[in-house]
């Protein structure tokens, strides 16, 4: 192996690990933003059927990462009583089940739940830490 050849895998190397180091900060970046909507939607659901909730945005988020196509439809079944609380009943059945027999949609947006949570409760503890700080 000469210089040149050298230059080159160094050089697709780092191009490789910059490559991967934008895409773990973009996965992130988007992650964040979906949780925060997710939080602020959240507050509008009562406290018991939270969880539900919050599988059920997370499950519409992987279906439609995985479609890729933007359509109506999907958020006027939201908007619809009757087929939300149908959604919310069957969330809170699938969380009671846990991850046993489920498809990889519904174990990805179980596992979204689980990372939201690990975020929601880092979000609180700094938000109580800062107002400890603002009264000390």
């Amino acid at each position: 192996m000469d210089n040149t050849s050298m230059a080159i895998i160094a050089v697709l190397a780092v191009a490789v690990i910059a490559a991967a180091v934008a895409a773990h900060y973009y996965k992130r970046k988007s992650q964040s933003k979906l949780f925060e909507q997710a939080y602020e939607s959240s507050k509008q659901v009562p406290k018991q059927k939270k969880k539900s909730f919050l599988l059920l945005m997370f499950m519409e988020a992987v279906s439609a990462s995985m479609s890729k196509s933007k359509s109506t439809a999907g958020v006027n079944k939201l908007n619809n009583p009757k087929y939300l609380e149908v959604q919310l009943l069957q969330m809170s059945k699938i969380i009671k089940s846990g991850t046993k027999g489920q498809n990889k949609k519904t174990k990805r947006a179980i596992r979204m739940l689980k990372d939201y949570q690990a975020w929601e409760e880092e979000k609180s503890s700094k938000e109580t830490k800062a107002k400890q700080n603002k009264t000390a």
